[in-house]
């Protein structure tokens, strides 16, 4: 009985995956799925632009500054970025950074906010920690600006999960613009 019941479940789980992996196939392999909104795309691809942006300009100042919490920091918006990506790759939409290096974006407005945040964060490793702090606000606000237009749920969680991780970072350049570093 317990096998047979273990069995009616698994088969459950195969045909309700096959059943949302199907739609999902089939709105990558045509582009841009029919669900996703014009306004999803460019907040899907300006918060992963945003996560570049974080993970370049703390592994700019990772190499500058000997303390952990830049290179530990980097390798979480990585993670973020990856989140991200899969997103925008289940729906079909281009991912505006592929095959661009540390500081390389895909428009002139990403790029001047990492140069002009790395020179800021140059001055000093208090002021790097200032920056930090500036670019994971600047997240948190984007964050809630992204959860407030009520996307499907696996966005939206993706969406917290980024938004938990953005409030630990900012604790973290707190901590070291406060003289608190390891």
């Amino acid at each position: 009985m317990k096998s047979t019941k273990r069995n009616t479940l698994r088969i459950i789980v195969a045909v309700s995956s096959a059943a949302v992996a199907l739609p999902l196939a089939i709105g990558a392999a045509s582009g841009a799925s029919a669900a996703t909104s014009n306004e999803t795309t460019t907040m899907l691809q300006g918060m992963a632009s945003e996560e570049k942006l974080a993970h370049d300009v703390y592994t700019t100042l990772g190499d500058r500054y000997p303390t952990s919490v830049f290179d530990r920091i980097a390798s979480s918006e990585s993670q973020h970025e990856s989140a991200l990506q899969q997103l925008m790759s289940l729906r079909g939409i281009a991912d505006p950074n592929a095959g661009l290096g540390v500081g390389d974006f895909a428009s002139d407005k990403w790029e001047n906010l990492y140069e002009s945040l790395v020179a800021k964060g140059e001055v000093s490793l208090r002021a790097a920690g200032g920056v930090g702090v500036t670019v994971e606000k600047l997240d948190i606000s984007d964050l809630d600006l992204a959860l407030g237009l009520k996307p499907a749920s696996d966005i939206t969680r993706v969406l917290q999960n980024l938004r938990s991780g953005s409030t630990r970072h900012l604790t973290s350049f707190q901590r070291v613009v406060s003289g608190f570093t390891r």
